[in-house]
């Protein structure tokens, strides 16, 4: 629906996260300075600080080079914390992570030549899936198809930004209440949109 309004560079985000404003600082200098029209960024959160008190969660795990280049994103279902541990179970299995891993959380700097792989890969998603009443089209898994075919290159950029959703109802009080403490902090006015 963008395509014929956009002609530079730009980051794409979900609407009900708070990324923090280093994540944007991150992006912004990536775009800034990135001239490769198939060299895209993403930012990533360190995995334990993404979980949700209250339940389980999904997030793409991601794996990097040794030039923090995206090698690959899988995504996890069912991660949650139990006892000292952070785990996550696929087909009734359960195996343990750090912690430590990166993860993206969806904040990604791309350009317009997304557009072109995002027309190609939603047909196609169409054909395959676009008569079943809850199927989504991730726009991770396809930029890691376009990742694994050597299309696209994708920068990973670190934040120590907090990240914080609301996944559960139970979560509404805790991000409220890191809302307030940003805004006691002078991290952001009391009034936003003045």
């Amino acid at each position: 629906m963008a395509e014929p309004e956009v002609n530079s560079p730009m980051a794409v985000i979900n609407a009900d996260d708070f990324y923090g404003p280093q994540a944007y600082q991150e992006i912004a200098s990536f775009l800034t300075s990135s001239t490769d029209k198939n060299e895209y960024g993403m930012v990533g959160y360190q995995l334990d600080n993404t979980l949700s008190e209250f339940g389980s969660v999904s997030r793409g795990v991601c794996q990097t080079d040794s030039s923090g280049r995206l090698t690959e994103i899988n995504e996890r279902t069912k991660i949650q914390k139990e006892d000292d541990e952070i785990v996550y179970y696929e087909d009734e299995k359960r195996f343990p992570l750090t912690g430590k891993e990166p993860v993206s959380m969806n904040f990604w700097g791309v350009k317009t030549s997304v557009f072109k792989y995002l027309n190609e890969g939603f047909r196609e998603f169409l054909q395959e899936k676009g008569n079943k009443l809850k199927s989504e089209f991730f726009v991770p898994f396809l930029i890691n198809d376009k990742i694994v075919d050597g299309t696209v290159s994708v920068k990973v950029l670190t934040c120590d930004s907090p990240w914080f959703g609301v996944t559960y109802k139970e979560d509404k009080p805790y991000v409220q209440g890191k809302l307030k403490k940003l805004i006691a902090d002078k991290v952001y006015p009391e009034n936003l949109w003045k």
